[in-house]
């Protein structure tokens, strides 16, 4: 991937004459400059400099790379090794010649003399050399301290990341890479999708703790396509501690569903396992018969022949008993049944009294509250109830909290509702 913007070398350098601007200053630094006592370069340096200066400014100027390199060789302190640097920097660039360049630069740094407003920019270049050569543990410290000092350009933050993985220092990679979206974010400016398909697939590959959720949700966040989506729920799916039981495949498997995340005809077949063909028939047909209109799933194989057939000799049945299955919910002393029939109705997309058997099942007790408040979430979802289902999601814990909150991002995504809004009612209620 590709983090940095093109930028050249043209540094704006104080030369005390003894090598050309590369870039003019504006008149607040050229009157800074005048009240500024300069300082002066040794006899000794000097002497050597003219000629130096003669041969950069003359025809030939790459015969002055040996000299050049001399005399940043020598022992110099202070403003002399500076200004020996600045020769080696205004051939370089000149010369198209990063070592030269590079030279340069660390005489400039190392000098004591580099301005304090300067010193940032020609730290982040001495980082992205070492970059570019493999020297990446300097290449971290020197961006680190860049960035530290408040160089913020050239995407600072997401090349330092990319430093730290070229080393597996995941965790460390993953924190900038986290700090260069925030600072994308700051400038009003979205982080390149890139950025975030990065850090998912290090947190993925790196085995980082906790990590691929939260950056498969970042990258979702941010840029809500279908295939994201699959991208976010997959991998979250399958890196989940504990691994996801069926009902909570289930669950994630409705969002995809409703993210137009279904890519695969496997997408299919997983959502109708999950389902179930005798215990949610209704649901098996409908998504089976779905992906057979999009082309997705193929009619003639004997999975698809078989699991159709079932859910749908099954379909009947299945919803004659749901009165009964009602009546049977009311009397009951807890909210077992209310439950079970909550998710045959929601399998039959009949939101409305999918709602309110989970909401009798949460009224009566004795069954898994998350996984009801899960359920009911869905259920409002499917009314475009947004808010109601936002405050039912926001009831969620355990390991069913991720779910939710993709469900609740989801919802973001298609409603807009001020989180502020959802705030105030959880806290009413």
């Amino acid at each position: 991937m590709r983090f940095l913007s093109h930028f050249s070398m043209g540094i704006a350098l104080a030369t005390a004459g003894a090598v050309a601007v590369t870039a003019l200053p504006t008149e607040a630094q050229a009157q800074k400059k005048k009240k500024q006592k300069k300082p002066k370069l040794s006899k000794e340096f000097s002497a050597q400099a003219g000629p130096i200066q003669k041969a950069i400014e003359g025809e030939d100027p790459a015969s002055a790379k040996p000299m050049v390199e001399a005399l940043v060789a020598q022992q110099w302190t202070g403003y002399d090794k500076f200004v020996s640097g600045q020769f080696a920097v205004s051939l370089g660039s000149k010369l198209k010649d990063q070592s030269l360049q590079e030279l340069g630069l660390n005489a400039m740094v190392s000098s004591g003399h580099t301005p304090a407003e300067q010193l940032g920019q020609y730290t982040f270049f001495l980082g992205n050399f070492a970059y570019g050569a493999g020297r990446y543990a300097e290449a971290q410290q020197r961006l680190q301290s860049a960035y530290d000092g408040g160089f913020r350009s050239n995407n600072i933050a997401a090349l330092l990341a990319e430093a730290y993985f070229k080393e597996n220092k995941n965790q460390l990679g993953l924190t900038a890479l986290d700090r260069a979206i925030a600072d994308k974010k700051a400038e009003g400016a979205a982080a390149p999708e890139d950025w975030y398909r990065r850090g998912a697939g290090v947190a993925l590959k790196g085995d980082v703790a906790g990590a691929s959720a939260a950056w498969t949700y970042k990258l979702v966040e941010a840029y809500p396509t279908g295939e994201n989506w699959r991208a976010a729920l997959s991998v979250y799916r399958d890196s989940a501690t504990p691994k996801l039981d069926n009902q909570q495949n289930l669950e994630l498997m409705r969002l995809m569903r409703k993210a137009d995340a279904m890519a695969s005809e496997r997408d299919y077949f997983e959502y109708a396992d999950a389902a179930g063909p005798r215990r949610l028939p209704g649901e098996v047909v409908s998504v089976l018969e779905e992906g057979i209109a999009k082309g997705v799933v193929r009619a003639n194989t004997q999975y698809t022949k078989e699991t159709i057939g079932l859910a749908r000799g099954s379909v009947n049945a299945d919803k004659a008993s749901l009165p009964a299955s009602e009546r049977d919910a009311d009397k009951s002393a807890n909210g077992k049944i209310a439950l079970a029939t909550a998710d045959a109705f929601l399998g039959y997309a009949d939101y409305q009294k999918a709602e309110s058997m989970y909401q009798a099942a949460i009224s009566k007790g004795g069954i898994d509250d998350n996984r009801a408040q899960v359920g009911l979430g869905i259920a409002k979802a499917g009314k475009k109830d947004w808010q109601g289902a936002k405050m039912a999601f926001a009831a969620v814990n355990g390991s069913r909290q991720p779910i939710a909150n993709f469900w609740s991002l989801w919802i973001d995504q298609q409603s807009a509702l001020p989180a502020q809004a959802v705030t105030a009612a959880v806290t009413e209620n």
